[in-house]
């Protein structure tokens, strides 16, 4: 994982568990006479890309596509898993991406071209959500089938899903899953502060990002990448890898109605969520915790709220949850992967990551967010939802390990 809060999966943890936020102001653009929503990032930081990638490849690499490589080499070396002695002609590779190389690819050249210089000649090789997709495939040698989801927020999941169904077709040996993303410039920053979508927090940047709380005024942008290997878990056990969980479930649906405004009862939040665990042999009884998408927005964290409401009806109110976002910011795409891989180490460890700025209780989000402080959570099974603009819903659904 490649995040504001830590690379590295045991940095990001610790980080997460401690309610260390990675909000600040931006170091990779100069923001001093852009609005003051757009001088609030979630930015990684310390990043080199040669440690991940040859530094030809690096130095034409987009941002999202070396945050991708670096995410799926730490997935390998966690796993104990070599291409070496693995079917690569059946290993596969998905990794969603929402702004794909827009903001450190495409932008850049196109204002280096109308000031009269040339574009570089291998642009257009490397803006396309795609390029990550490969450059992952390209770097450790996988040749099986490859996929980009482009579902926006959801991708992550979705990315996850599509993983899984291979796995469960026989289809791959093993799938690098997840998603990156490089959101941050003026650019990009200026037309998320035009939409209304930007935190307008007159604080401390660190402060911004409130999932849940009333004085919440909108999210925080954010840039990261995780990936997971996803694969049968004989052959995980057999090469002695470490298993955080168990895929149970999956589902995803639409509102069909808005691109902006989200359907303020929840239900097509509670479709998905509700469709996962049934594909899972689930009822409401046996979900622990609950990884919100909590973004900061106003009517989406309400809209949220409705939605687990209508899932797990009289258990909402005793099923933790909790947003990392709080901490990390929208990495839109990455997020729902960064969701996933926070809900594995809270299986693993029975420990569950708090919402970070939750002070002031809003009666239209009243359930338990796990305010400020990690909470020890016996977590068996753990649903995990994220949505997108323009109506989407995905849920997945984790178990522990037998």
């Amino acid at each position: 994982i490649v995040s504001p809060i830590g690379i590295g999966v045991e940095k990001f943890w610790v980080a997460a568990l401690a309610g260390r936020s990675g909000i600040g102001t931006p170091t990779l653009f100069d923001s001093s006479k852009l609005p003051l929503e757009c001088r609030i990032v979630g930015e990684v930081h310390d990043f080199n890309p040669r440690l991940w990638m040859p530094a030809p490849t690096a130095k034409i690499a987009g941002r999202f596509s070396q945050f991708a490589v670096a995410a799926a080499k730490m997935a390998l070396q966690d796993g104990h898993l070599s291409l070496a002695d693995t079917d690569t002609d059946r290993f596969m590779v998905s990794i969603g991406s929402s702004m794909s190389g827009l903001t450190d690819v495409e932008q850049p050249n196109f204002v280096a071209f109308l000031h009269g210089d040339d574009v570089r000649p291998w642009t257009v090789l490397e803006y396309p959500g795609h390029a990550a997709t490969s450059h992952v495939a390209i770097s450790v040698g996988a040749r099986g089938q490859t996929t980009s989801p482009a579902t926006a927020c959801v991708a992550g999941l979705d990315s996850i899903a599509w993983a899984a169904e291979k796995i469960s077709r026989a289809q791959a040996t093993a799938v690098l899953a997840g998603a990156t993303e490089t959101p941050l410039s003026p650019a990009c920053m200026e037309a998320f502060r035009a939409l209304g979508a930007l935190a307008s927090w007159p604080g401390l940047p660190a402060e911004a990002s409130r999932p849940f709380d009333k004085l919440r005024c909108g999210l925080v942008l954010a840039e990261g990448a995780a990936i997971l290997i996803v694969e049968d878990e004989e052959n995980a056990r057999a090469r002695g890898a470490p298993i955080y969980a168990r895929i149970l479930g999956y589902a995803s649906a639409t509102e069909g109605a808005h691109m902006r405004n989200v359907d303020a009862t929840g239900e097509p939040a509670a479709r998905a969520m509700t469709m996962a665990m049934d594909g899972a042999g689930l009822t409401r009884n046996d979900i622990d915790y609950i990884c919100a998408h909590g973004n900061s927005l106003v009517d989406y964290d309400a809209s949220e709220t409705a939605g687990i409401k209508l899932t797990l009806k009289e258990r909402a109110w005793s099923v933790p949850v909790s947003s990392i976002k709080s901490m990390c910011g929208q990495a839109l795409a990455a997020s729902g992967a960064m969701q996933t891989v926070a809900t594995c180490l809270a299986i693993r460890d029975g420990i569950v990551p708090p919402t970070i700025n939750y002070s002031v209780r809003d009666p239209a989000c009243d359930l338990d967010y796990v305010p400020n402080i990690a909470r020890r959570v016996r977590v068996r099974t753990a649903l995990i939802h994220a949505q997108s603009i323009g109506g989407s819903h995905s849920a997945l659904i984790l178990g522990a390990p037998c």
